[in-house]
């Protein structure tokens, strides 16, 4: 018997991990060739090796490897400028040359980092394939849409970035995976996932504030009374990861006068506000948070970033709480800059020279842009209501109440990310990134956009008598008849 004989099971199949694994392989590994050979054949690239302009050493997000460097570890916990595990990364991926007695060396970090990223492409690539299979039982449908999703233009060009989207990516899909997987078969351990998948996300971005940990705590309450079997020691690995969640916002309340875990939050709130940040008057900051700020400085961690962060979350907070007609009316304006940056393609968010010789890029950015875009949208939802009429459709949404609010929490800084430039406050806050924050949003629609496909083509394929069910015998297909459908 050969080892592939050994490995199916007694249906015939491949065991359910099998697959996705070569996909985080394959995945990884052409990335990784692609990105190679490209440098070969494009010498000219900044420094020699980079697919973008900027490095992962001079970015809004991270601290300099040469000031990390003599103040150690420490300078991780003096972080508040941005969540820091992607400092902390970078700080490992020097250790080779610092500790043969060389200085930081910014390009082998980079080219690293991009080793790395490329497994966190592979493993996204995984999650969206399961997803997609757990939704249309067939295995090769899922590997099509994975196939058509990872050569997305827009999200190559996100997955290269030299920051921390890619991680955030991987970690964000993760999370709504494990959730979508507790709503539909109600296993508690999937809350568990969930929980981790965010404590992770909330290490590589401002996630966790104030309003969205109430909601997280609630939410551990009612995972409990939802779930079909109760386990007290699930409960308390909740728990846990709930006060790993509460580290960071503690500690930036402590040490910052600030729950959120980067202390250039108060500057975005302000803008989506209207509030321009030179116009807000002088306020007294606590001493000890300047102090704290003092300790370590380095990029935009400083006492600079930390008193701005103190004063414009003050003014938006004042503005929010005794103005709300106002704050809301603010808030509508702010949309009407962010969503129409949502509409345009992903790959034009910055250059990378990679994607711009995809020869495919032109046909995902017309149809992932603008009014295609939005009618893509209703399609799917007009599916689904079609699909499972209006009754089936409304039982959908209160099953998946609880994916829809962190859906939601997800969306609300990306629809509301624009702010004021630094150099240019006479502009307005008209600065967004929301072409690229909308990948977080895009790869759960993608999902649903793949499935509805799917589920159409089975639908007429009922009525014409030829269903294109999955083959009992086909290698990429499990299934688990236990779980109950979508």
């Amino acid at each position: 018997m050969n080892v592939a004989d050994r490995l199916l099971n007694r249906r015939g199949t491949w065991p359910r991990w099998i697959a996705p694994s070569l996909i985080v392989v394959v995945s990884a590994v052409a990335m990784h060739w692609a990105e190679r050979t490209f440098r070969l054949a494009h010498p000219g690239l900044p420094d020699g090796y980079r697919l973008q302009d900027w490095t992962s050493n001079w970015t809004m997000q991270t601290l300099g490897l040469e000031d990390m460097l003599p103040f150690g570890p420490r300078a991780l916990w003096y972080d508040h400028v941005y969540p820091p595990l992607l400092d902390a990364i970078r700080y490992v991926l020097m250790l080779p040359e610092t500790n043969a007695g060389l200085g930081p060396n910014f390009i082998n970090v980079d080219f690293r980092l991009y080793e790395l990223y490329a497994v966190c492409f592979g493993v996204t690539n995984a999650v969206i394939y399961l997803w997609i299979r757990d939704l249309t039982r067939n295995g090769w449908w899922a590997l099509g849409g994975t196939a058509l999703w990872a050569i997305s233009p827009g999200y190559i060009t996100i997955m290269q970035l030299l920051e921390p989207s890619p991680l955030a990516v991987m970690f964000v899909t993760t999370m709504f995976y494990l959730l979508y997987r507790f709503l539909r078969t109600r296993q508690l351990g999937y809350s568990t996932g969930f929980l981790a998948a965010l404590l992770l996300a909330s290490l590589t971005r401002n996630i966790t504030q104030l309003q969205v940990i109430v909601i997280i705590g609630i939410a551990i309450v009612a995972f409990w009374f939802i779930a079909k079997r109760r386990a007290w020691w699930v409960m308390a690995a909740n728990l846990v990861l709930f006060g790993l969640i509460l580290v960071m916002p503690i500690k930036q309340q402590v040490m910052y006068g600030t729950w959120d875990s980067s202390t250039q939050s108060g500057y975005h709130r302000a803008g989506m506000l209207w509030i321009e940040p030179s116009e807000i008057p002088p306020i007294d900051v606590p001493q000890k948070y300047i102090d704290n700020a003092l300790v370590f400085s380095s990029r935009f961690n400083t006492q600079e970033t930390m008193i701005d962060n103190y004063r414009a979350s003050a003014a938006a907070n004042d503005l929010l709480v005794h103005h709300p007609l106002e704050a809301a009316s603010r808030l509508i304006k702010s949309a009407q800059i962010t969503v129409p940056k949502m509409l345009q393609p992903t790959s034009k968010y910055t250059q990378n020279y990679f994607v711009e010789v995809i020869p495919w890029r032109a046909g995902y950015d017309w149809l992932f842009s603008g009014w295609r875009y939005i009618l893509l949208v209703l399609l799917t939802l007009a599916t689904l209501v079609y699909l499972k009429g209006a009754r089936g459709f409304g039982r959908l949404l209160w099953r998946y109440g609880w994916f829809i609010v962190f859906y939601g929490l997800v969306a609300a800084p990306v629809i509301w990310s624009n702010r004021y430039f630094p150099d240019r406050p006479q502009d307005g806050p008209i600065w967004t990134e929301a072409d690229r924050l909308k990948i977080f949003l895009e790869i759960p629609f993608y999902v649903l956009l793949a499935t509805c496909i799917w589920w159409l083509i089975r639908h007429f394929s009922d009525r014409t008598g030829g269903v294109p069910t999955p083959r009992e015998g086909s290698r990429l297909v499990a299934v688990d008849e236990r779980e109950e459908g979508i």
